[in-house]
Formats: C-alpha cells, structure tokens, sequence
C-alpha cells in the first residue's frame, strides 16, 4: 500500500473501519488483487486503486437492493472481487448509504 496517495489510505481505513463496525467476528484477509472481508463468506472485497477503491458486494444479480444506483451490475464482465455488483469510490460521501448495502450481505 506504500505507492498510494494519502487520501486513498485515508479513504481505505474509513471503508475497513466501518465494515469492521458492522458486525462482530468480520476477518479481514489480504490477497494479491483485493482486500477480503469475510464473515464465514467473502461479504465485500477492496481493491485499492490510483486514485480510489473499488468495491465489490458479494450477492447475485438481483439480490441488492439498491434504491440510489450507485453499484455497476458486473454479472456479465470480469472482474476481481466476489460478487456480481462494484463501486468505485473515491471520497466517503455515500459511506453510510454503502454500508447499508454491504450489510445486506450480513442479513
């Protein structure tokens, strides 16, 4: 994580410390791609990017319910993490509203 901006780390700890208040026993478990965190499951895996993270929810097509439209649906493209919705993220605004939908994955 050396080569990243400071906001991105800044923005990254603000993520895993508010998925980390989500629910107890959340393990967090760093791969070569992503940043994993797991209860029982991949709940959310973190990308730490250039300039922002990406994020992906481990549920279905269909099964997040998104009222604000912020996830990509990325059934039907490669991507790294676990799941079928992303979000790039770049500044903490919607994080309250992001951690409504992670924790549908709890649920």
């Amino acid at each position: 994580m050396e080569a990243k901006p400071d906001e991105v780390k800044e923005l990254y700890e603000s993520f895993k410390t508010a998925i980390l208040n989500l629910s107890p026993n959340i393990e967090v478990s760093a791969t070569k791609l992503y940043i994993a965190f797991k209860k029982g499951k991949n709940i959310t895996d973190i990308r730490i990017q250039k300039n922002d993270l990406k994020l992906w929810i481990n549920l279905r097509k269909g099964e997040l319910d998104d009222p604000k439209n912020l996830a990509s649906d990325v059934s039907e493209v490669g991507h790294w993490g676990n799941g079928d919705y992303e979000l790039k993220v770049s500044d903490t605004t919607h994080l309250e509203y992001i951690m409504s939908l992670v924790k549908q994955v709890i649920e």
